[in-house]
């Protein structure tokens, strides 16, 4: 075991005491005259010098009058004083005073004797609890155990009622089953109209009536070996249509003339009746015709309409006509809109003498017109043949000051007024014919279908 320090008295014997320091004049006056000077005293051997200290006791200082009286009676000896939060208990005769007033005493209920705080016996050792022994907590009592795990309460499903009735629960799970189902939006059901017979019927002779007006008009001249009657006659040649025939007259024999081909089998319909009269006019004047195209399907469609053309100059001449010996023209595509028609026209050999541009659509009118007069400082003619729906895009080009193109040929009625002039067929006569047949019936059918139903509507109505 280690030594024991020695005391620190036996290290200070041999030390003088500090003198007492000399009390200065003012301080003297002041003083109380009990205080007594202190004694001097000497370190006794084997004991520690205390440092200076007063050992006079302090009196304590007497209090106020006015404080005195505020201050309660000191409680007799034997006595002790009841706390300020206690109200006094009253006196025997002051409660005798009361009874005989005719007050009542009033009696302390059973439950709140119950609650009337208890001493504890004497003698009885409450328990601490035992003490911890290791840990932060270590030495103290009473601590709480830990838990190994948060309890969790235990969730009992409530059980049914012992008379539960089937329809009770019946609507419990209809309800149930409505809470769980999602929302949806009532939407009415589609119902397909029955159509009654007479309605088949209407319809039927409807589809009847047109089909015969059409082809009343188409096969009319086959079978009768005449033209059919007229709906529609074709007019004089217009602006457009006389610029084109007076730049394909220009034409000599041997020139060469490119024809681009911008339409496919869906617009045939209607440009194969403008293509035919246009290549008939080249044909009979003996040009040297190349087709080019930049659609996949365009230089189809041109090789259909260019034998056709053959076929029908083969079989039916006209005394004007020299239509010469048949052959295969030049061939060429290149796809990329505006691009293909640049490669197409630097692929040409040598500058073409006219340019027919047949198309039913806006933009490759504009290519073409655009890329010639960019390519060549004295561009050729350049003429169009176009359906009647880009008609009103195309004469922006036939303006004067313009001066693009040289004349088109637009629609049925354009091609038709074309062959008129020429005296070479009325194929897209008798189609604008047919055409206008079958408005006429429309027309009629309206009109019939409309007295029908305006007469025998108010007598059904009456008879219900």
């Amino acid at each position: 075991a280690p030594e024991a320090a020695p005391p620190l008295a036996e290290a200070q014997v041999e030390e003088p005491a500090p003198a007492l320091a000399e009390v200065p004049d003012w301080l003297r006056d002041i003083a109380p005259e009990e205080e007594a000077t202190a004694p001097e005293v000497k370190a006794v051997p084997g004991e520690i010098a205390l440092p200076f200290v007063d050992t006079v006791p302090l009196t304590e200082p007497e209090a106020p009058e006015w404080l005195a009286e505020l201050q309660p009676e000191a409680a007799p000896p034997g006595k002790t004083a009841a706390p300020v939060f206690e109200e006094p208990i009253l006196p025997q005769p002051e409660i005798e005073a009361a009874e005989a007033a005719g007050l009542a005493r009033a009696e302390i209920p059973a439950w709140l004797e119950a609650a009337r705080p208890k001493e504890a016996a004497a003698g009885i050792i409450v328990e601490e609890g035992v003490a911890e022994t290791e840990g932060l907590l270590e030495g103290l009592r009473g601590v709480l155990p830990l838990a190994a795990a948060v309890e969790m309460p235990i969730t009992r499903e409530g059980a049914l009622p012992a008379e539960v009735h089937e329809a009770s629960l019946a609507r419990a799970r209809l309800l149930q089953d409505l809470l769980s189902q999602p929302t949806k939006t009532s939407q009415p059901e589609a119902r397909e109209p029955v159509a009654t017979v007479s309605e088949h019927l209407q319809r039927l002779v409807v589809g009847v009536v047109l089909l015969l007006s059409v082809l009343a008009i188409l096969v009319w001249r086959p079978l009768m070996g005449s033209e059919a009657p007229l709906l529609t006659r074709p007019g004089q040649l217009g602006g457009g249509e006389e610029g084109l025939y007076n730049a394909i007259e220009k034409v000599s024999a041997g020139d060469s003339v490119l024809v681009a081909f911008e339409y496919g089998p869906a617009e045939a319909d209607e440009l194969d009746m403008v293509a035919g009269p246009i290549l008939r006019h080249l044909i009979d004047r003996g040009a040297g015709v190349s087709i080019a195209s930049t659609r996949p399907d365009g230089l189809t469609v041109a090789a259909r309409v260019w034998d056709d053309t053959w076929k029908v100059i083969q079989d039916h001449p006209t005394p004007e006509e020299e239509p010469g010996q048949y052959y295969e023209p030049e061939y060429a595509y290149r796809p990329g809109d505006a691009t293909g028609v640049s490669q197409l026209l630097a692929q040409a050999s040598g500058s073409p003498t006219l340019i027919v541009v047949l198309t039913a659509r806006s933009a490759p009118l504009r290519w073409w017109v655009e890329q010639v007069y960019a390519k060549y400082e004295t561009a050729p003619p350049v003429v169009a043949g176009v359906s009647a729906a880009v008609e009103a895009a195309a004469s922006p080009y036939l303006d004067a000051s313009a001066g693009q193109l040289r004349g088109t040929v637009s629609g049925l009625s354009g091609a038709a007024v074309y062959e008129k002039h020429r005296g070479t067929g009325v194929q897209a006569a008798e189609r604008l014919n047919a055409m206008a047949a079958g408005h006429a019936a429309i027309v009629i059918l309206m009109l019939a279908g409309g007295g029908i139903h305006t007469l025998i509507r108010p007598r059904s109505r009456e008879e219900r």
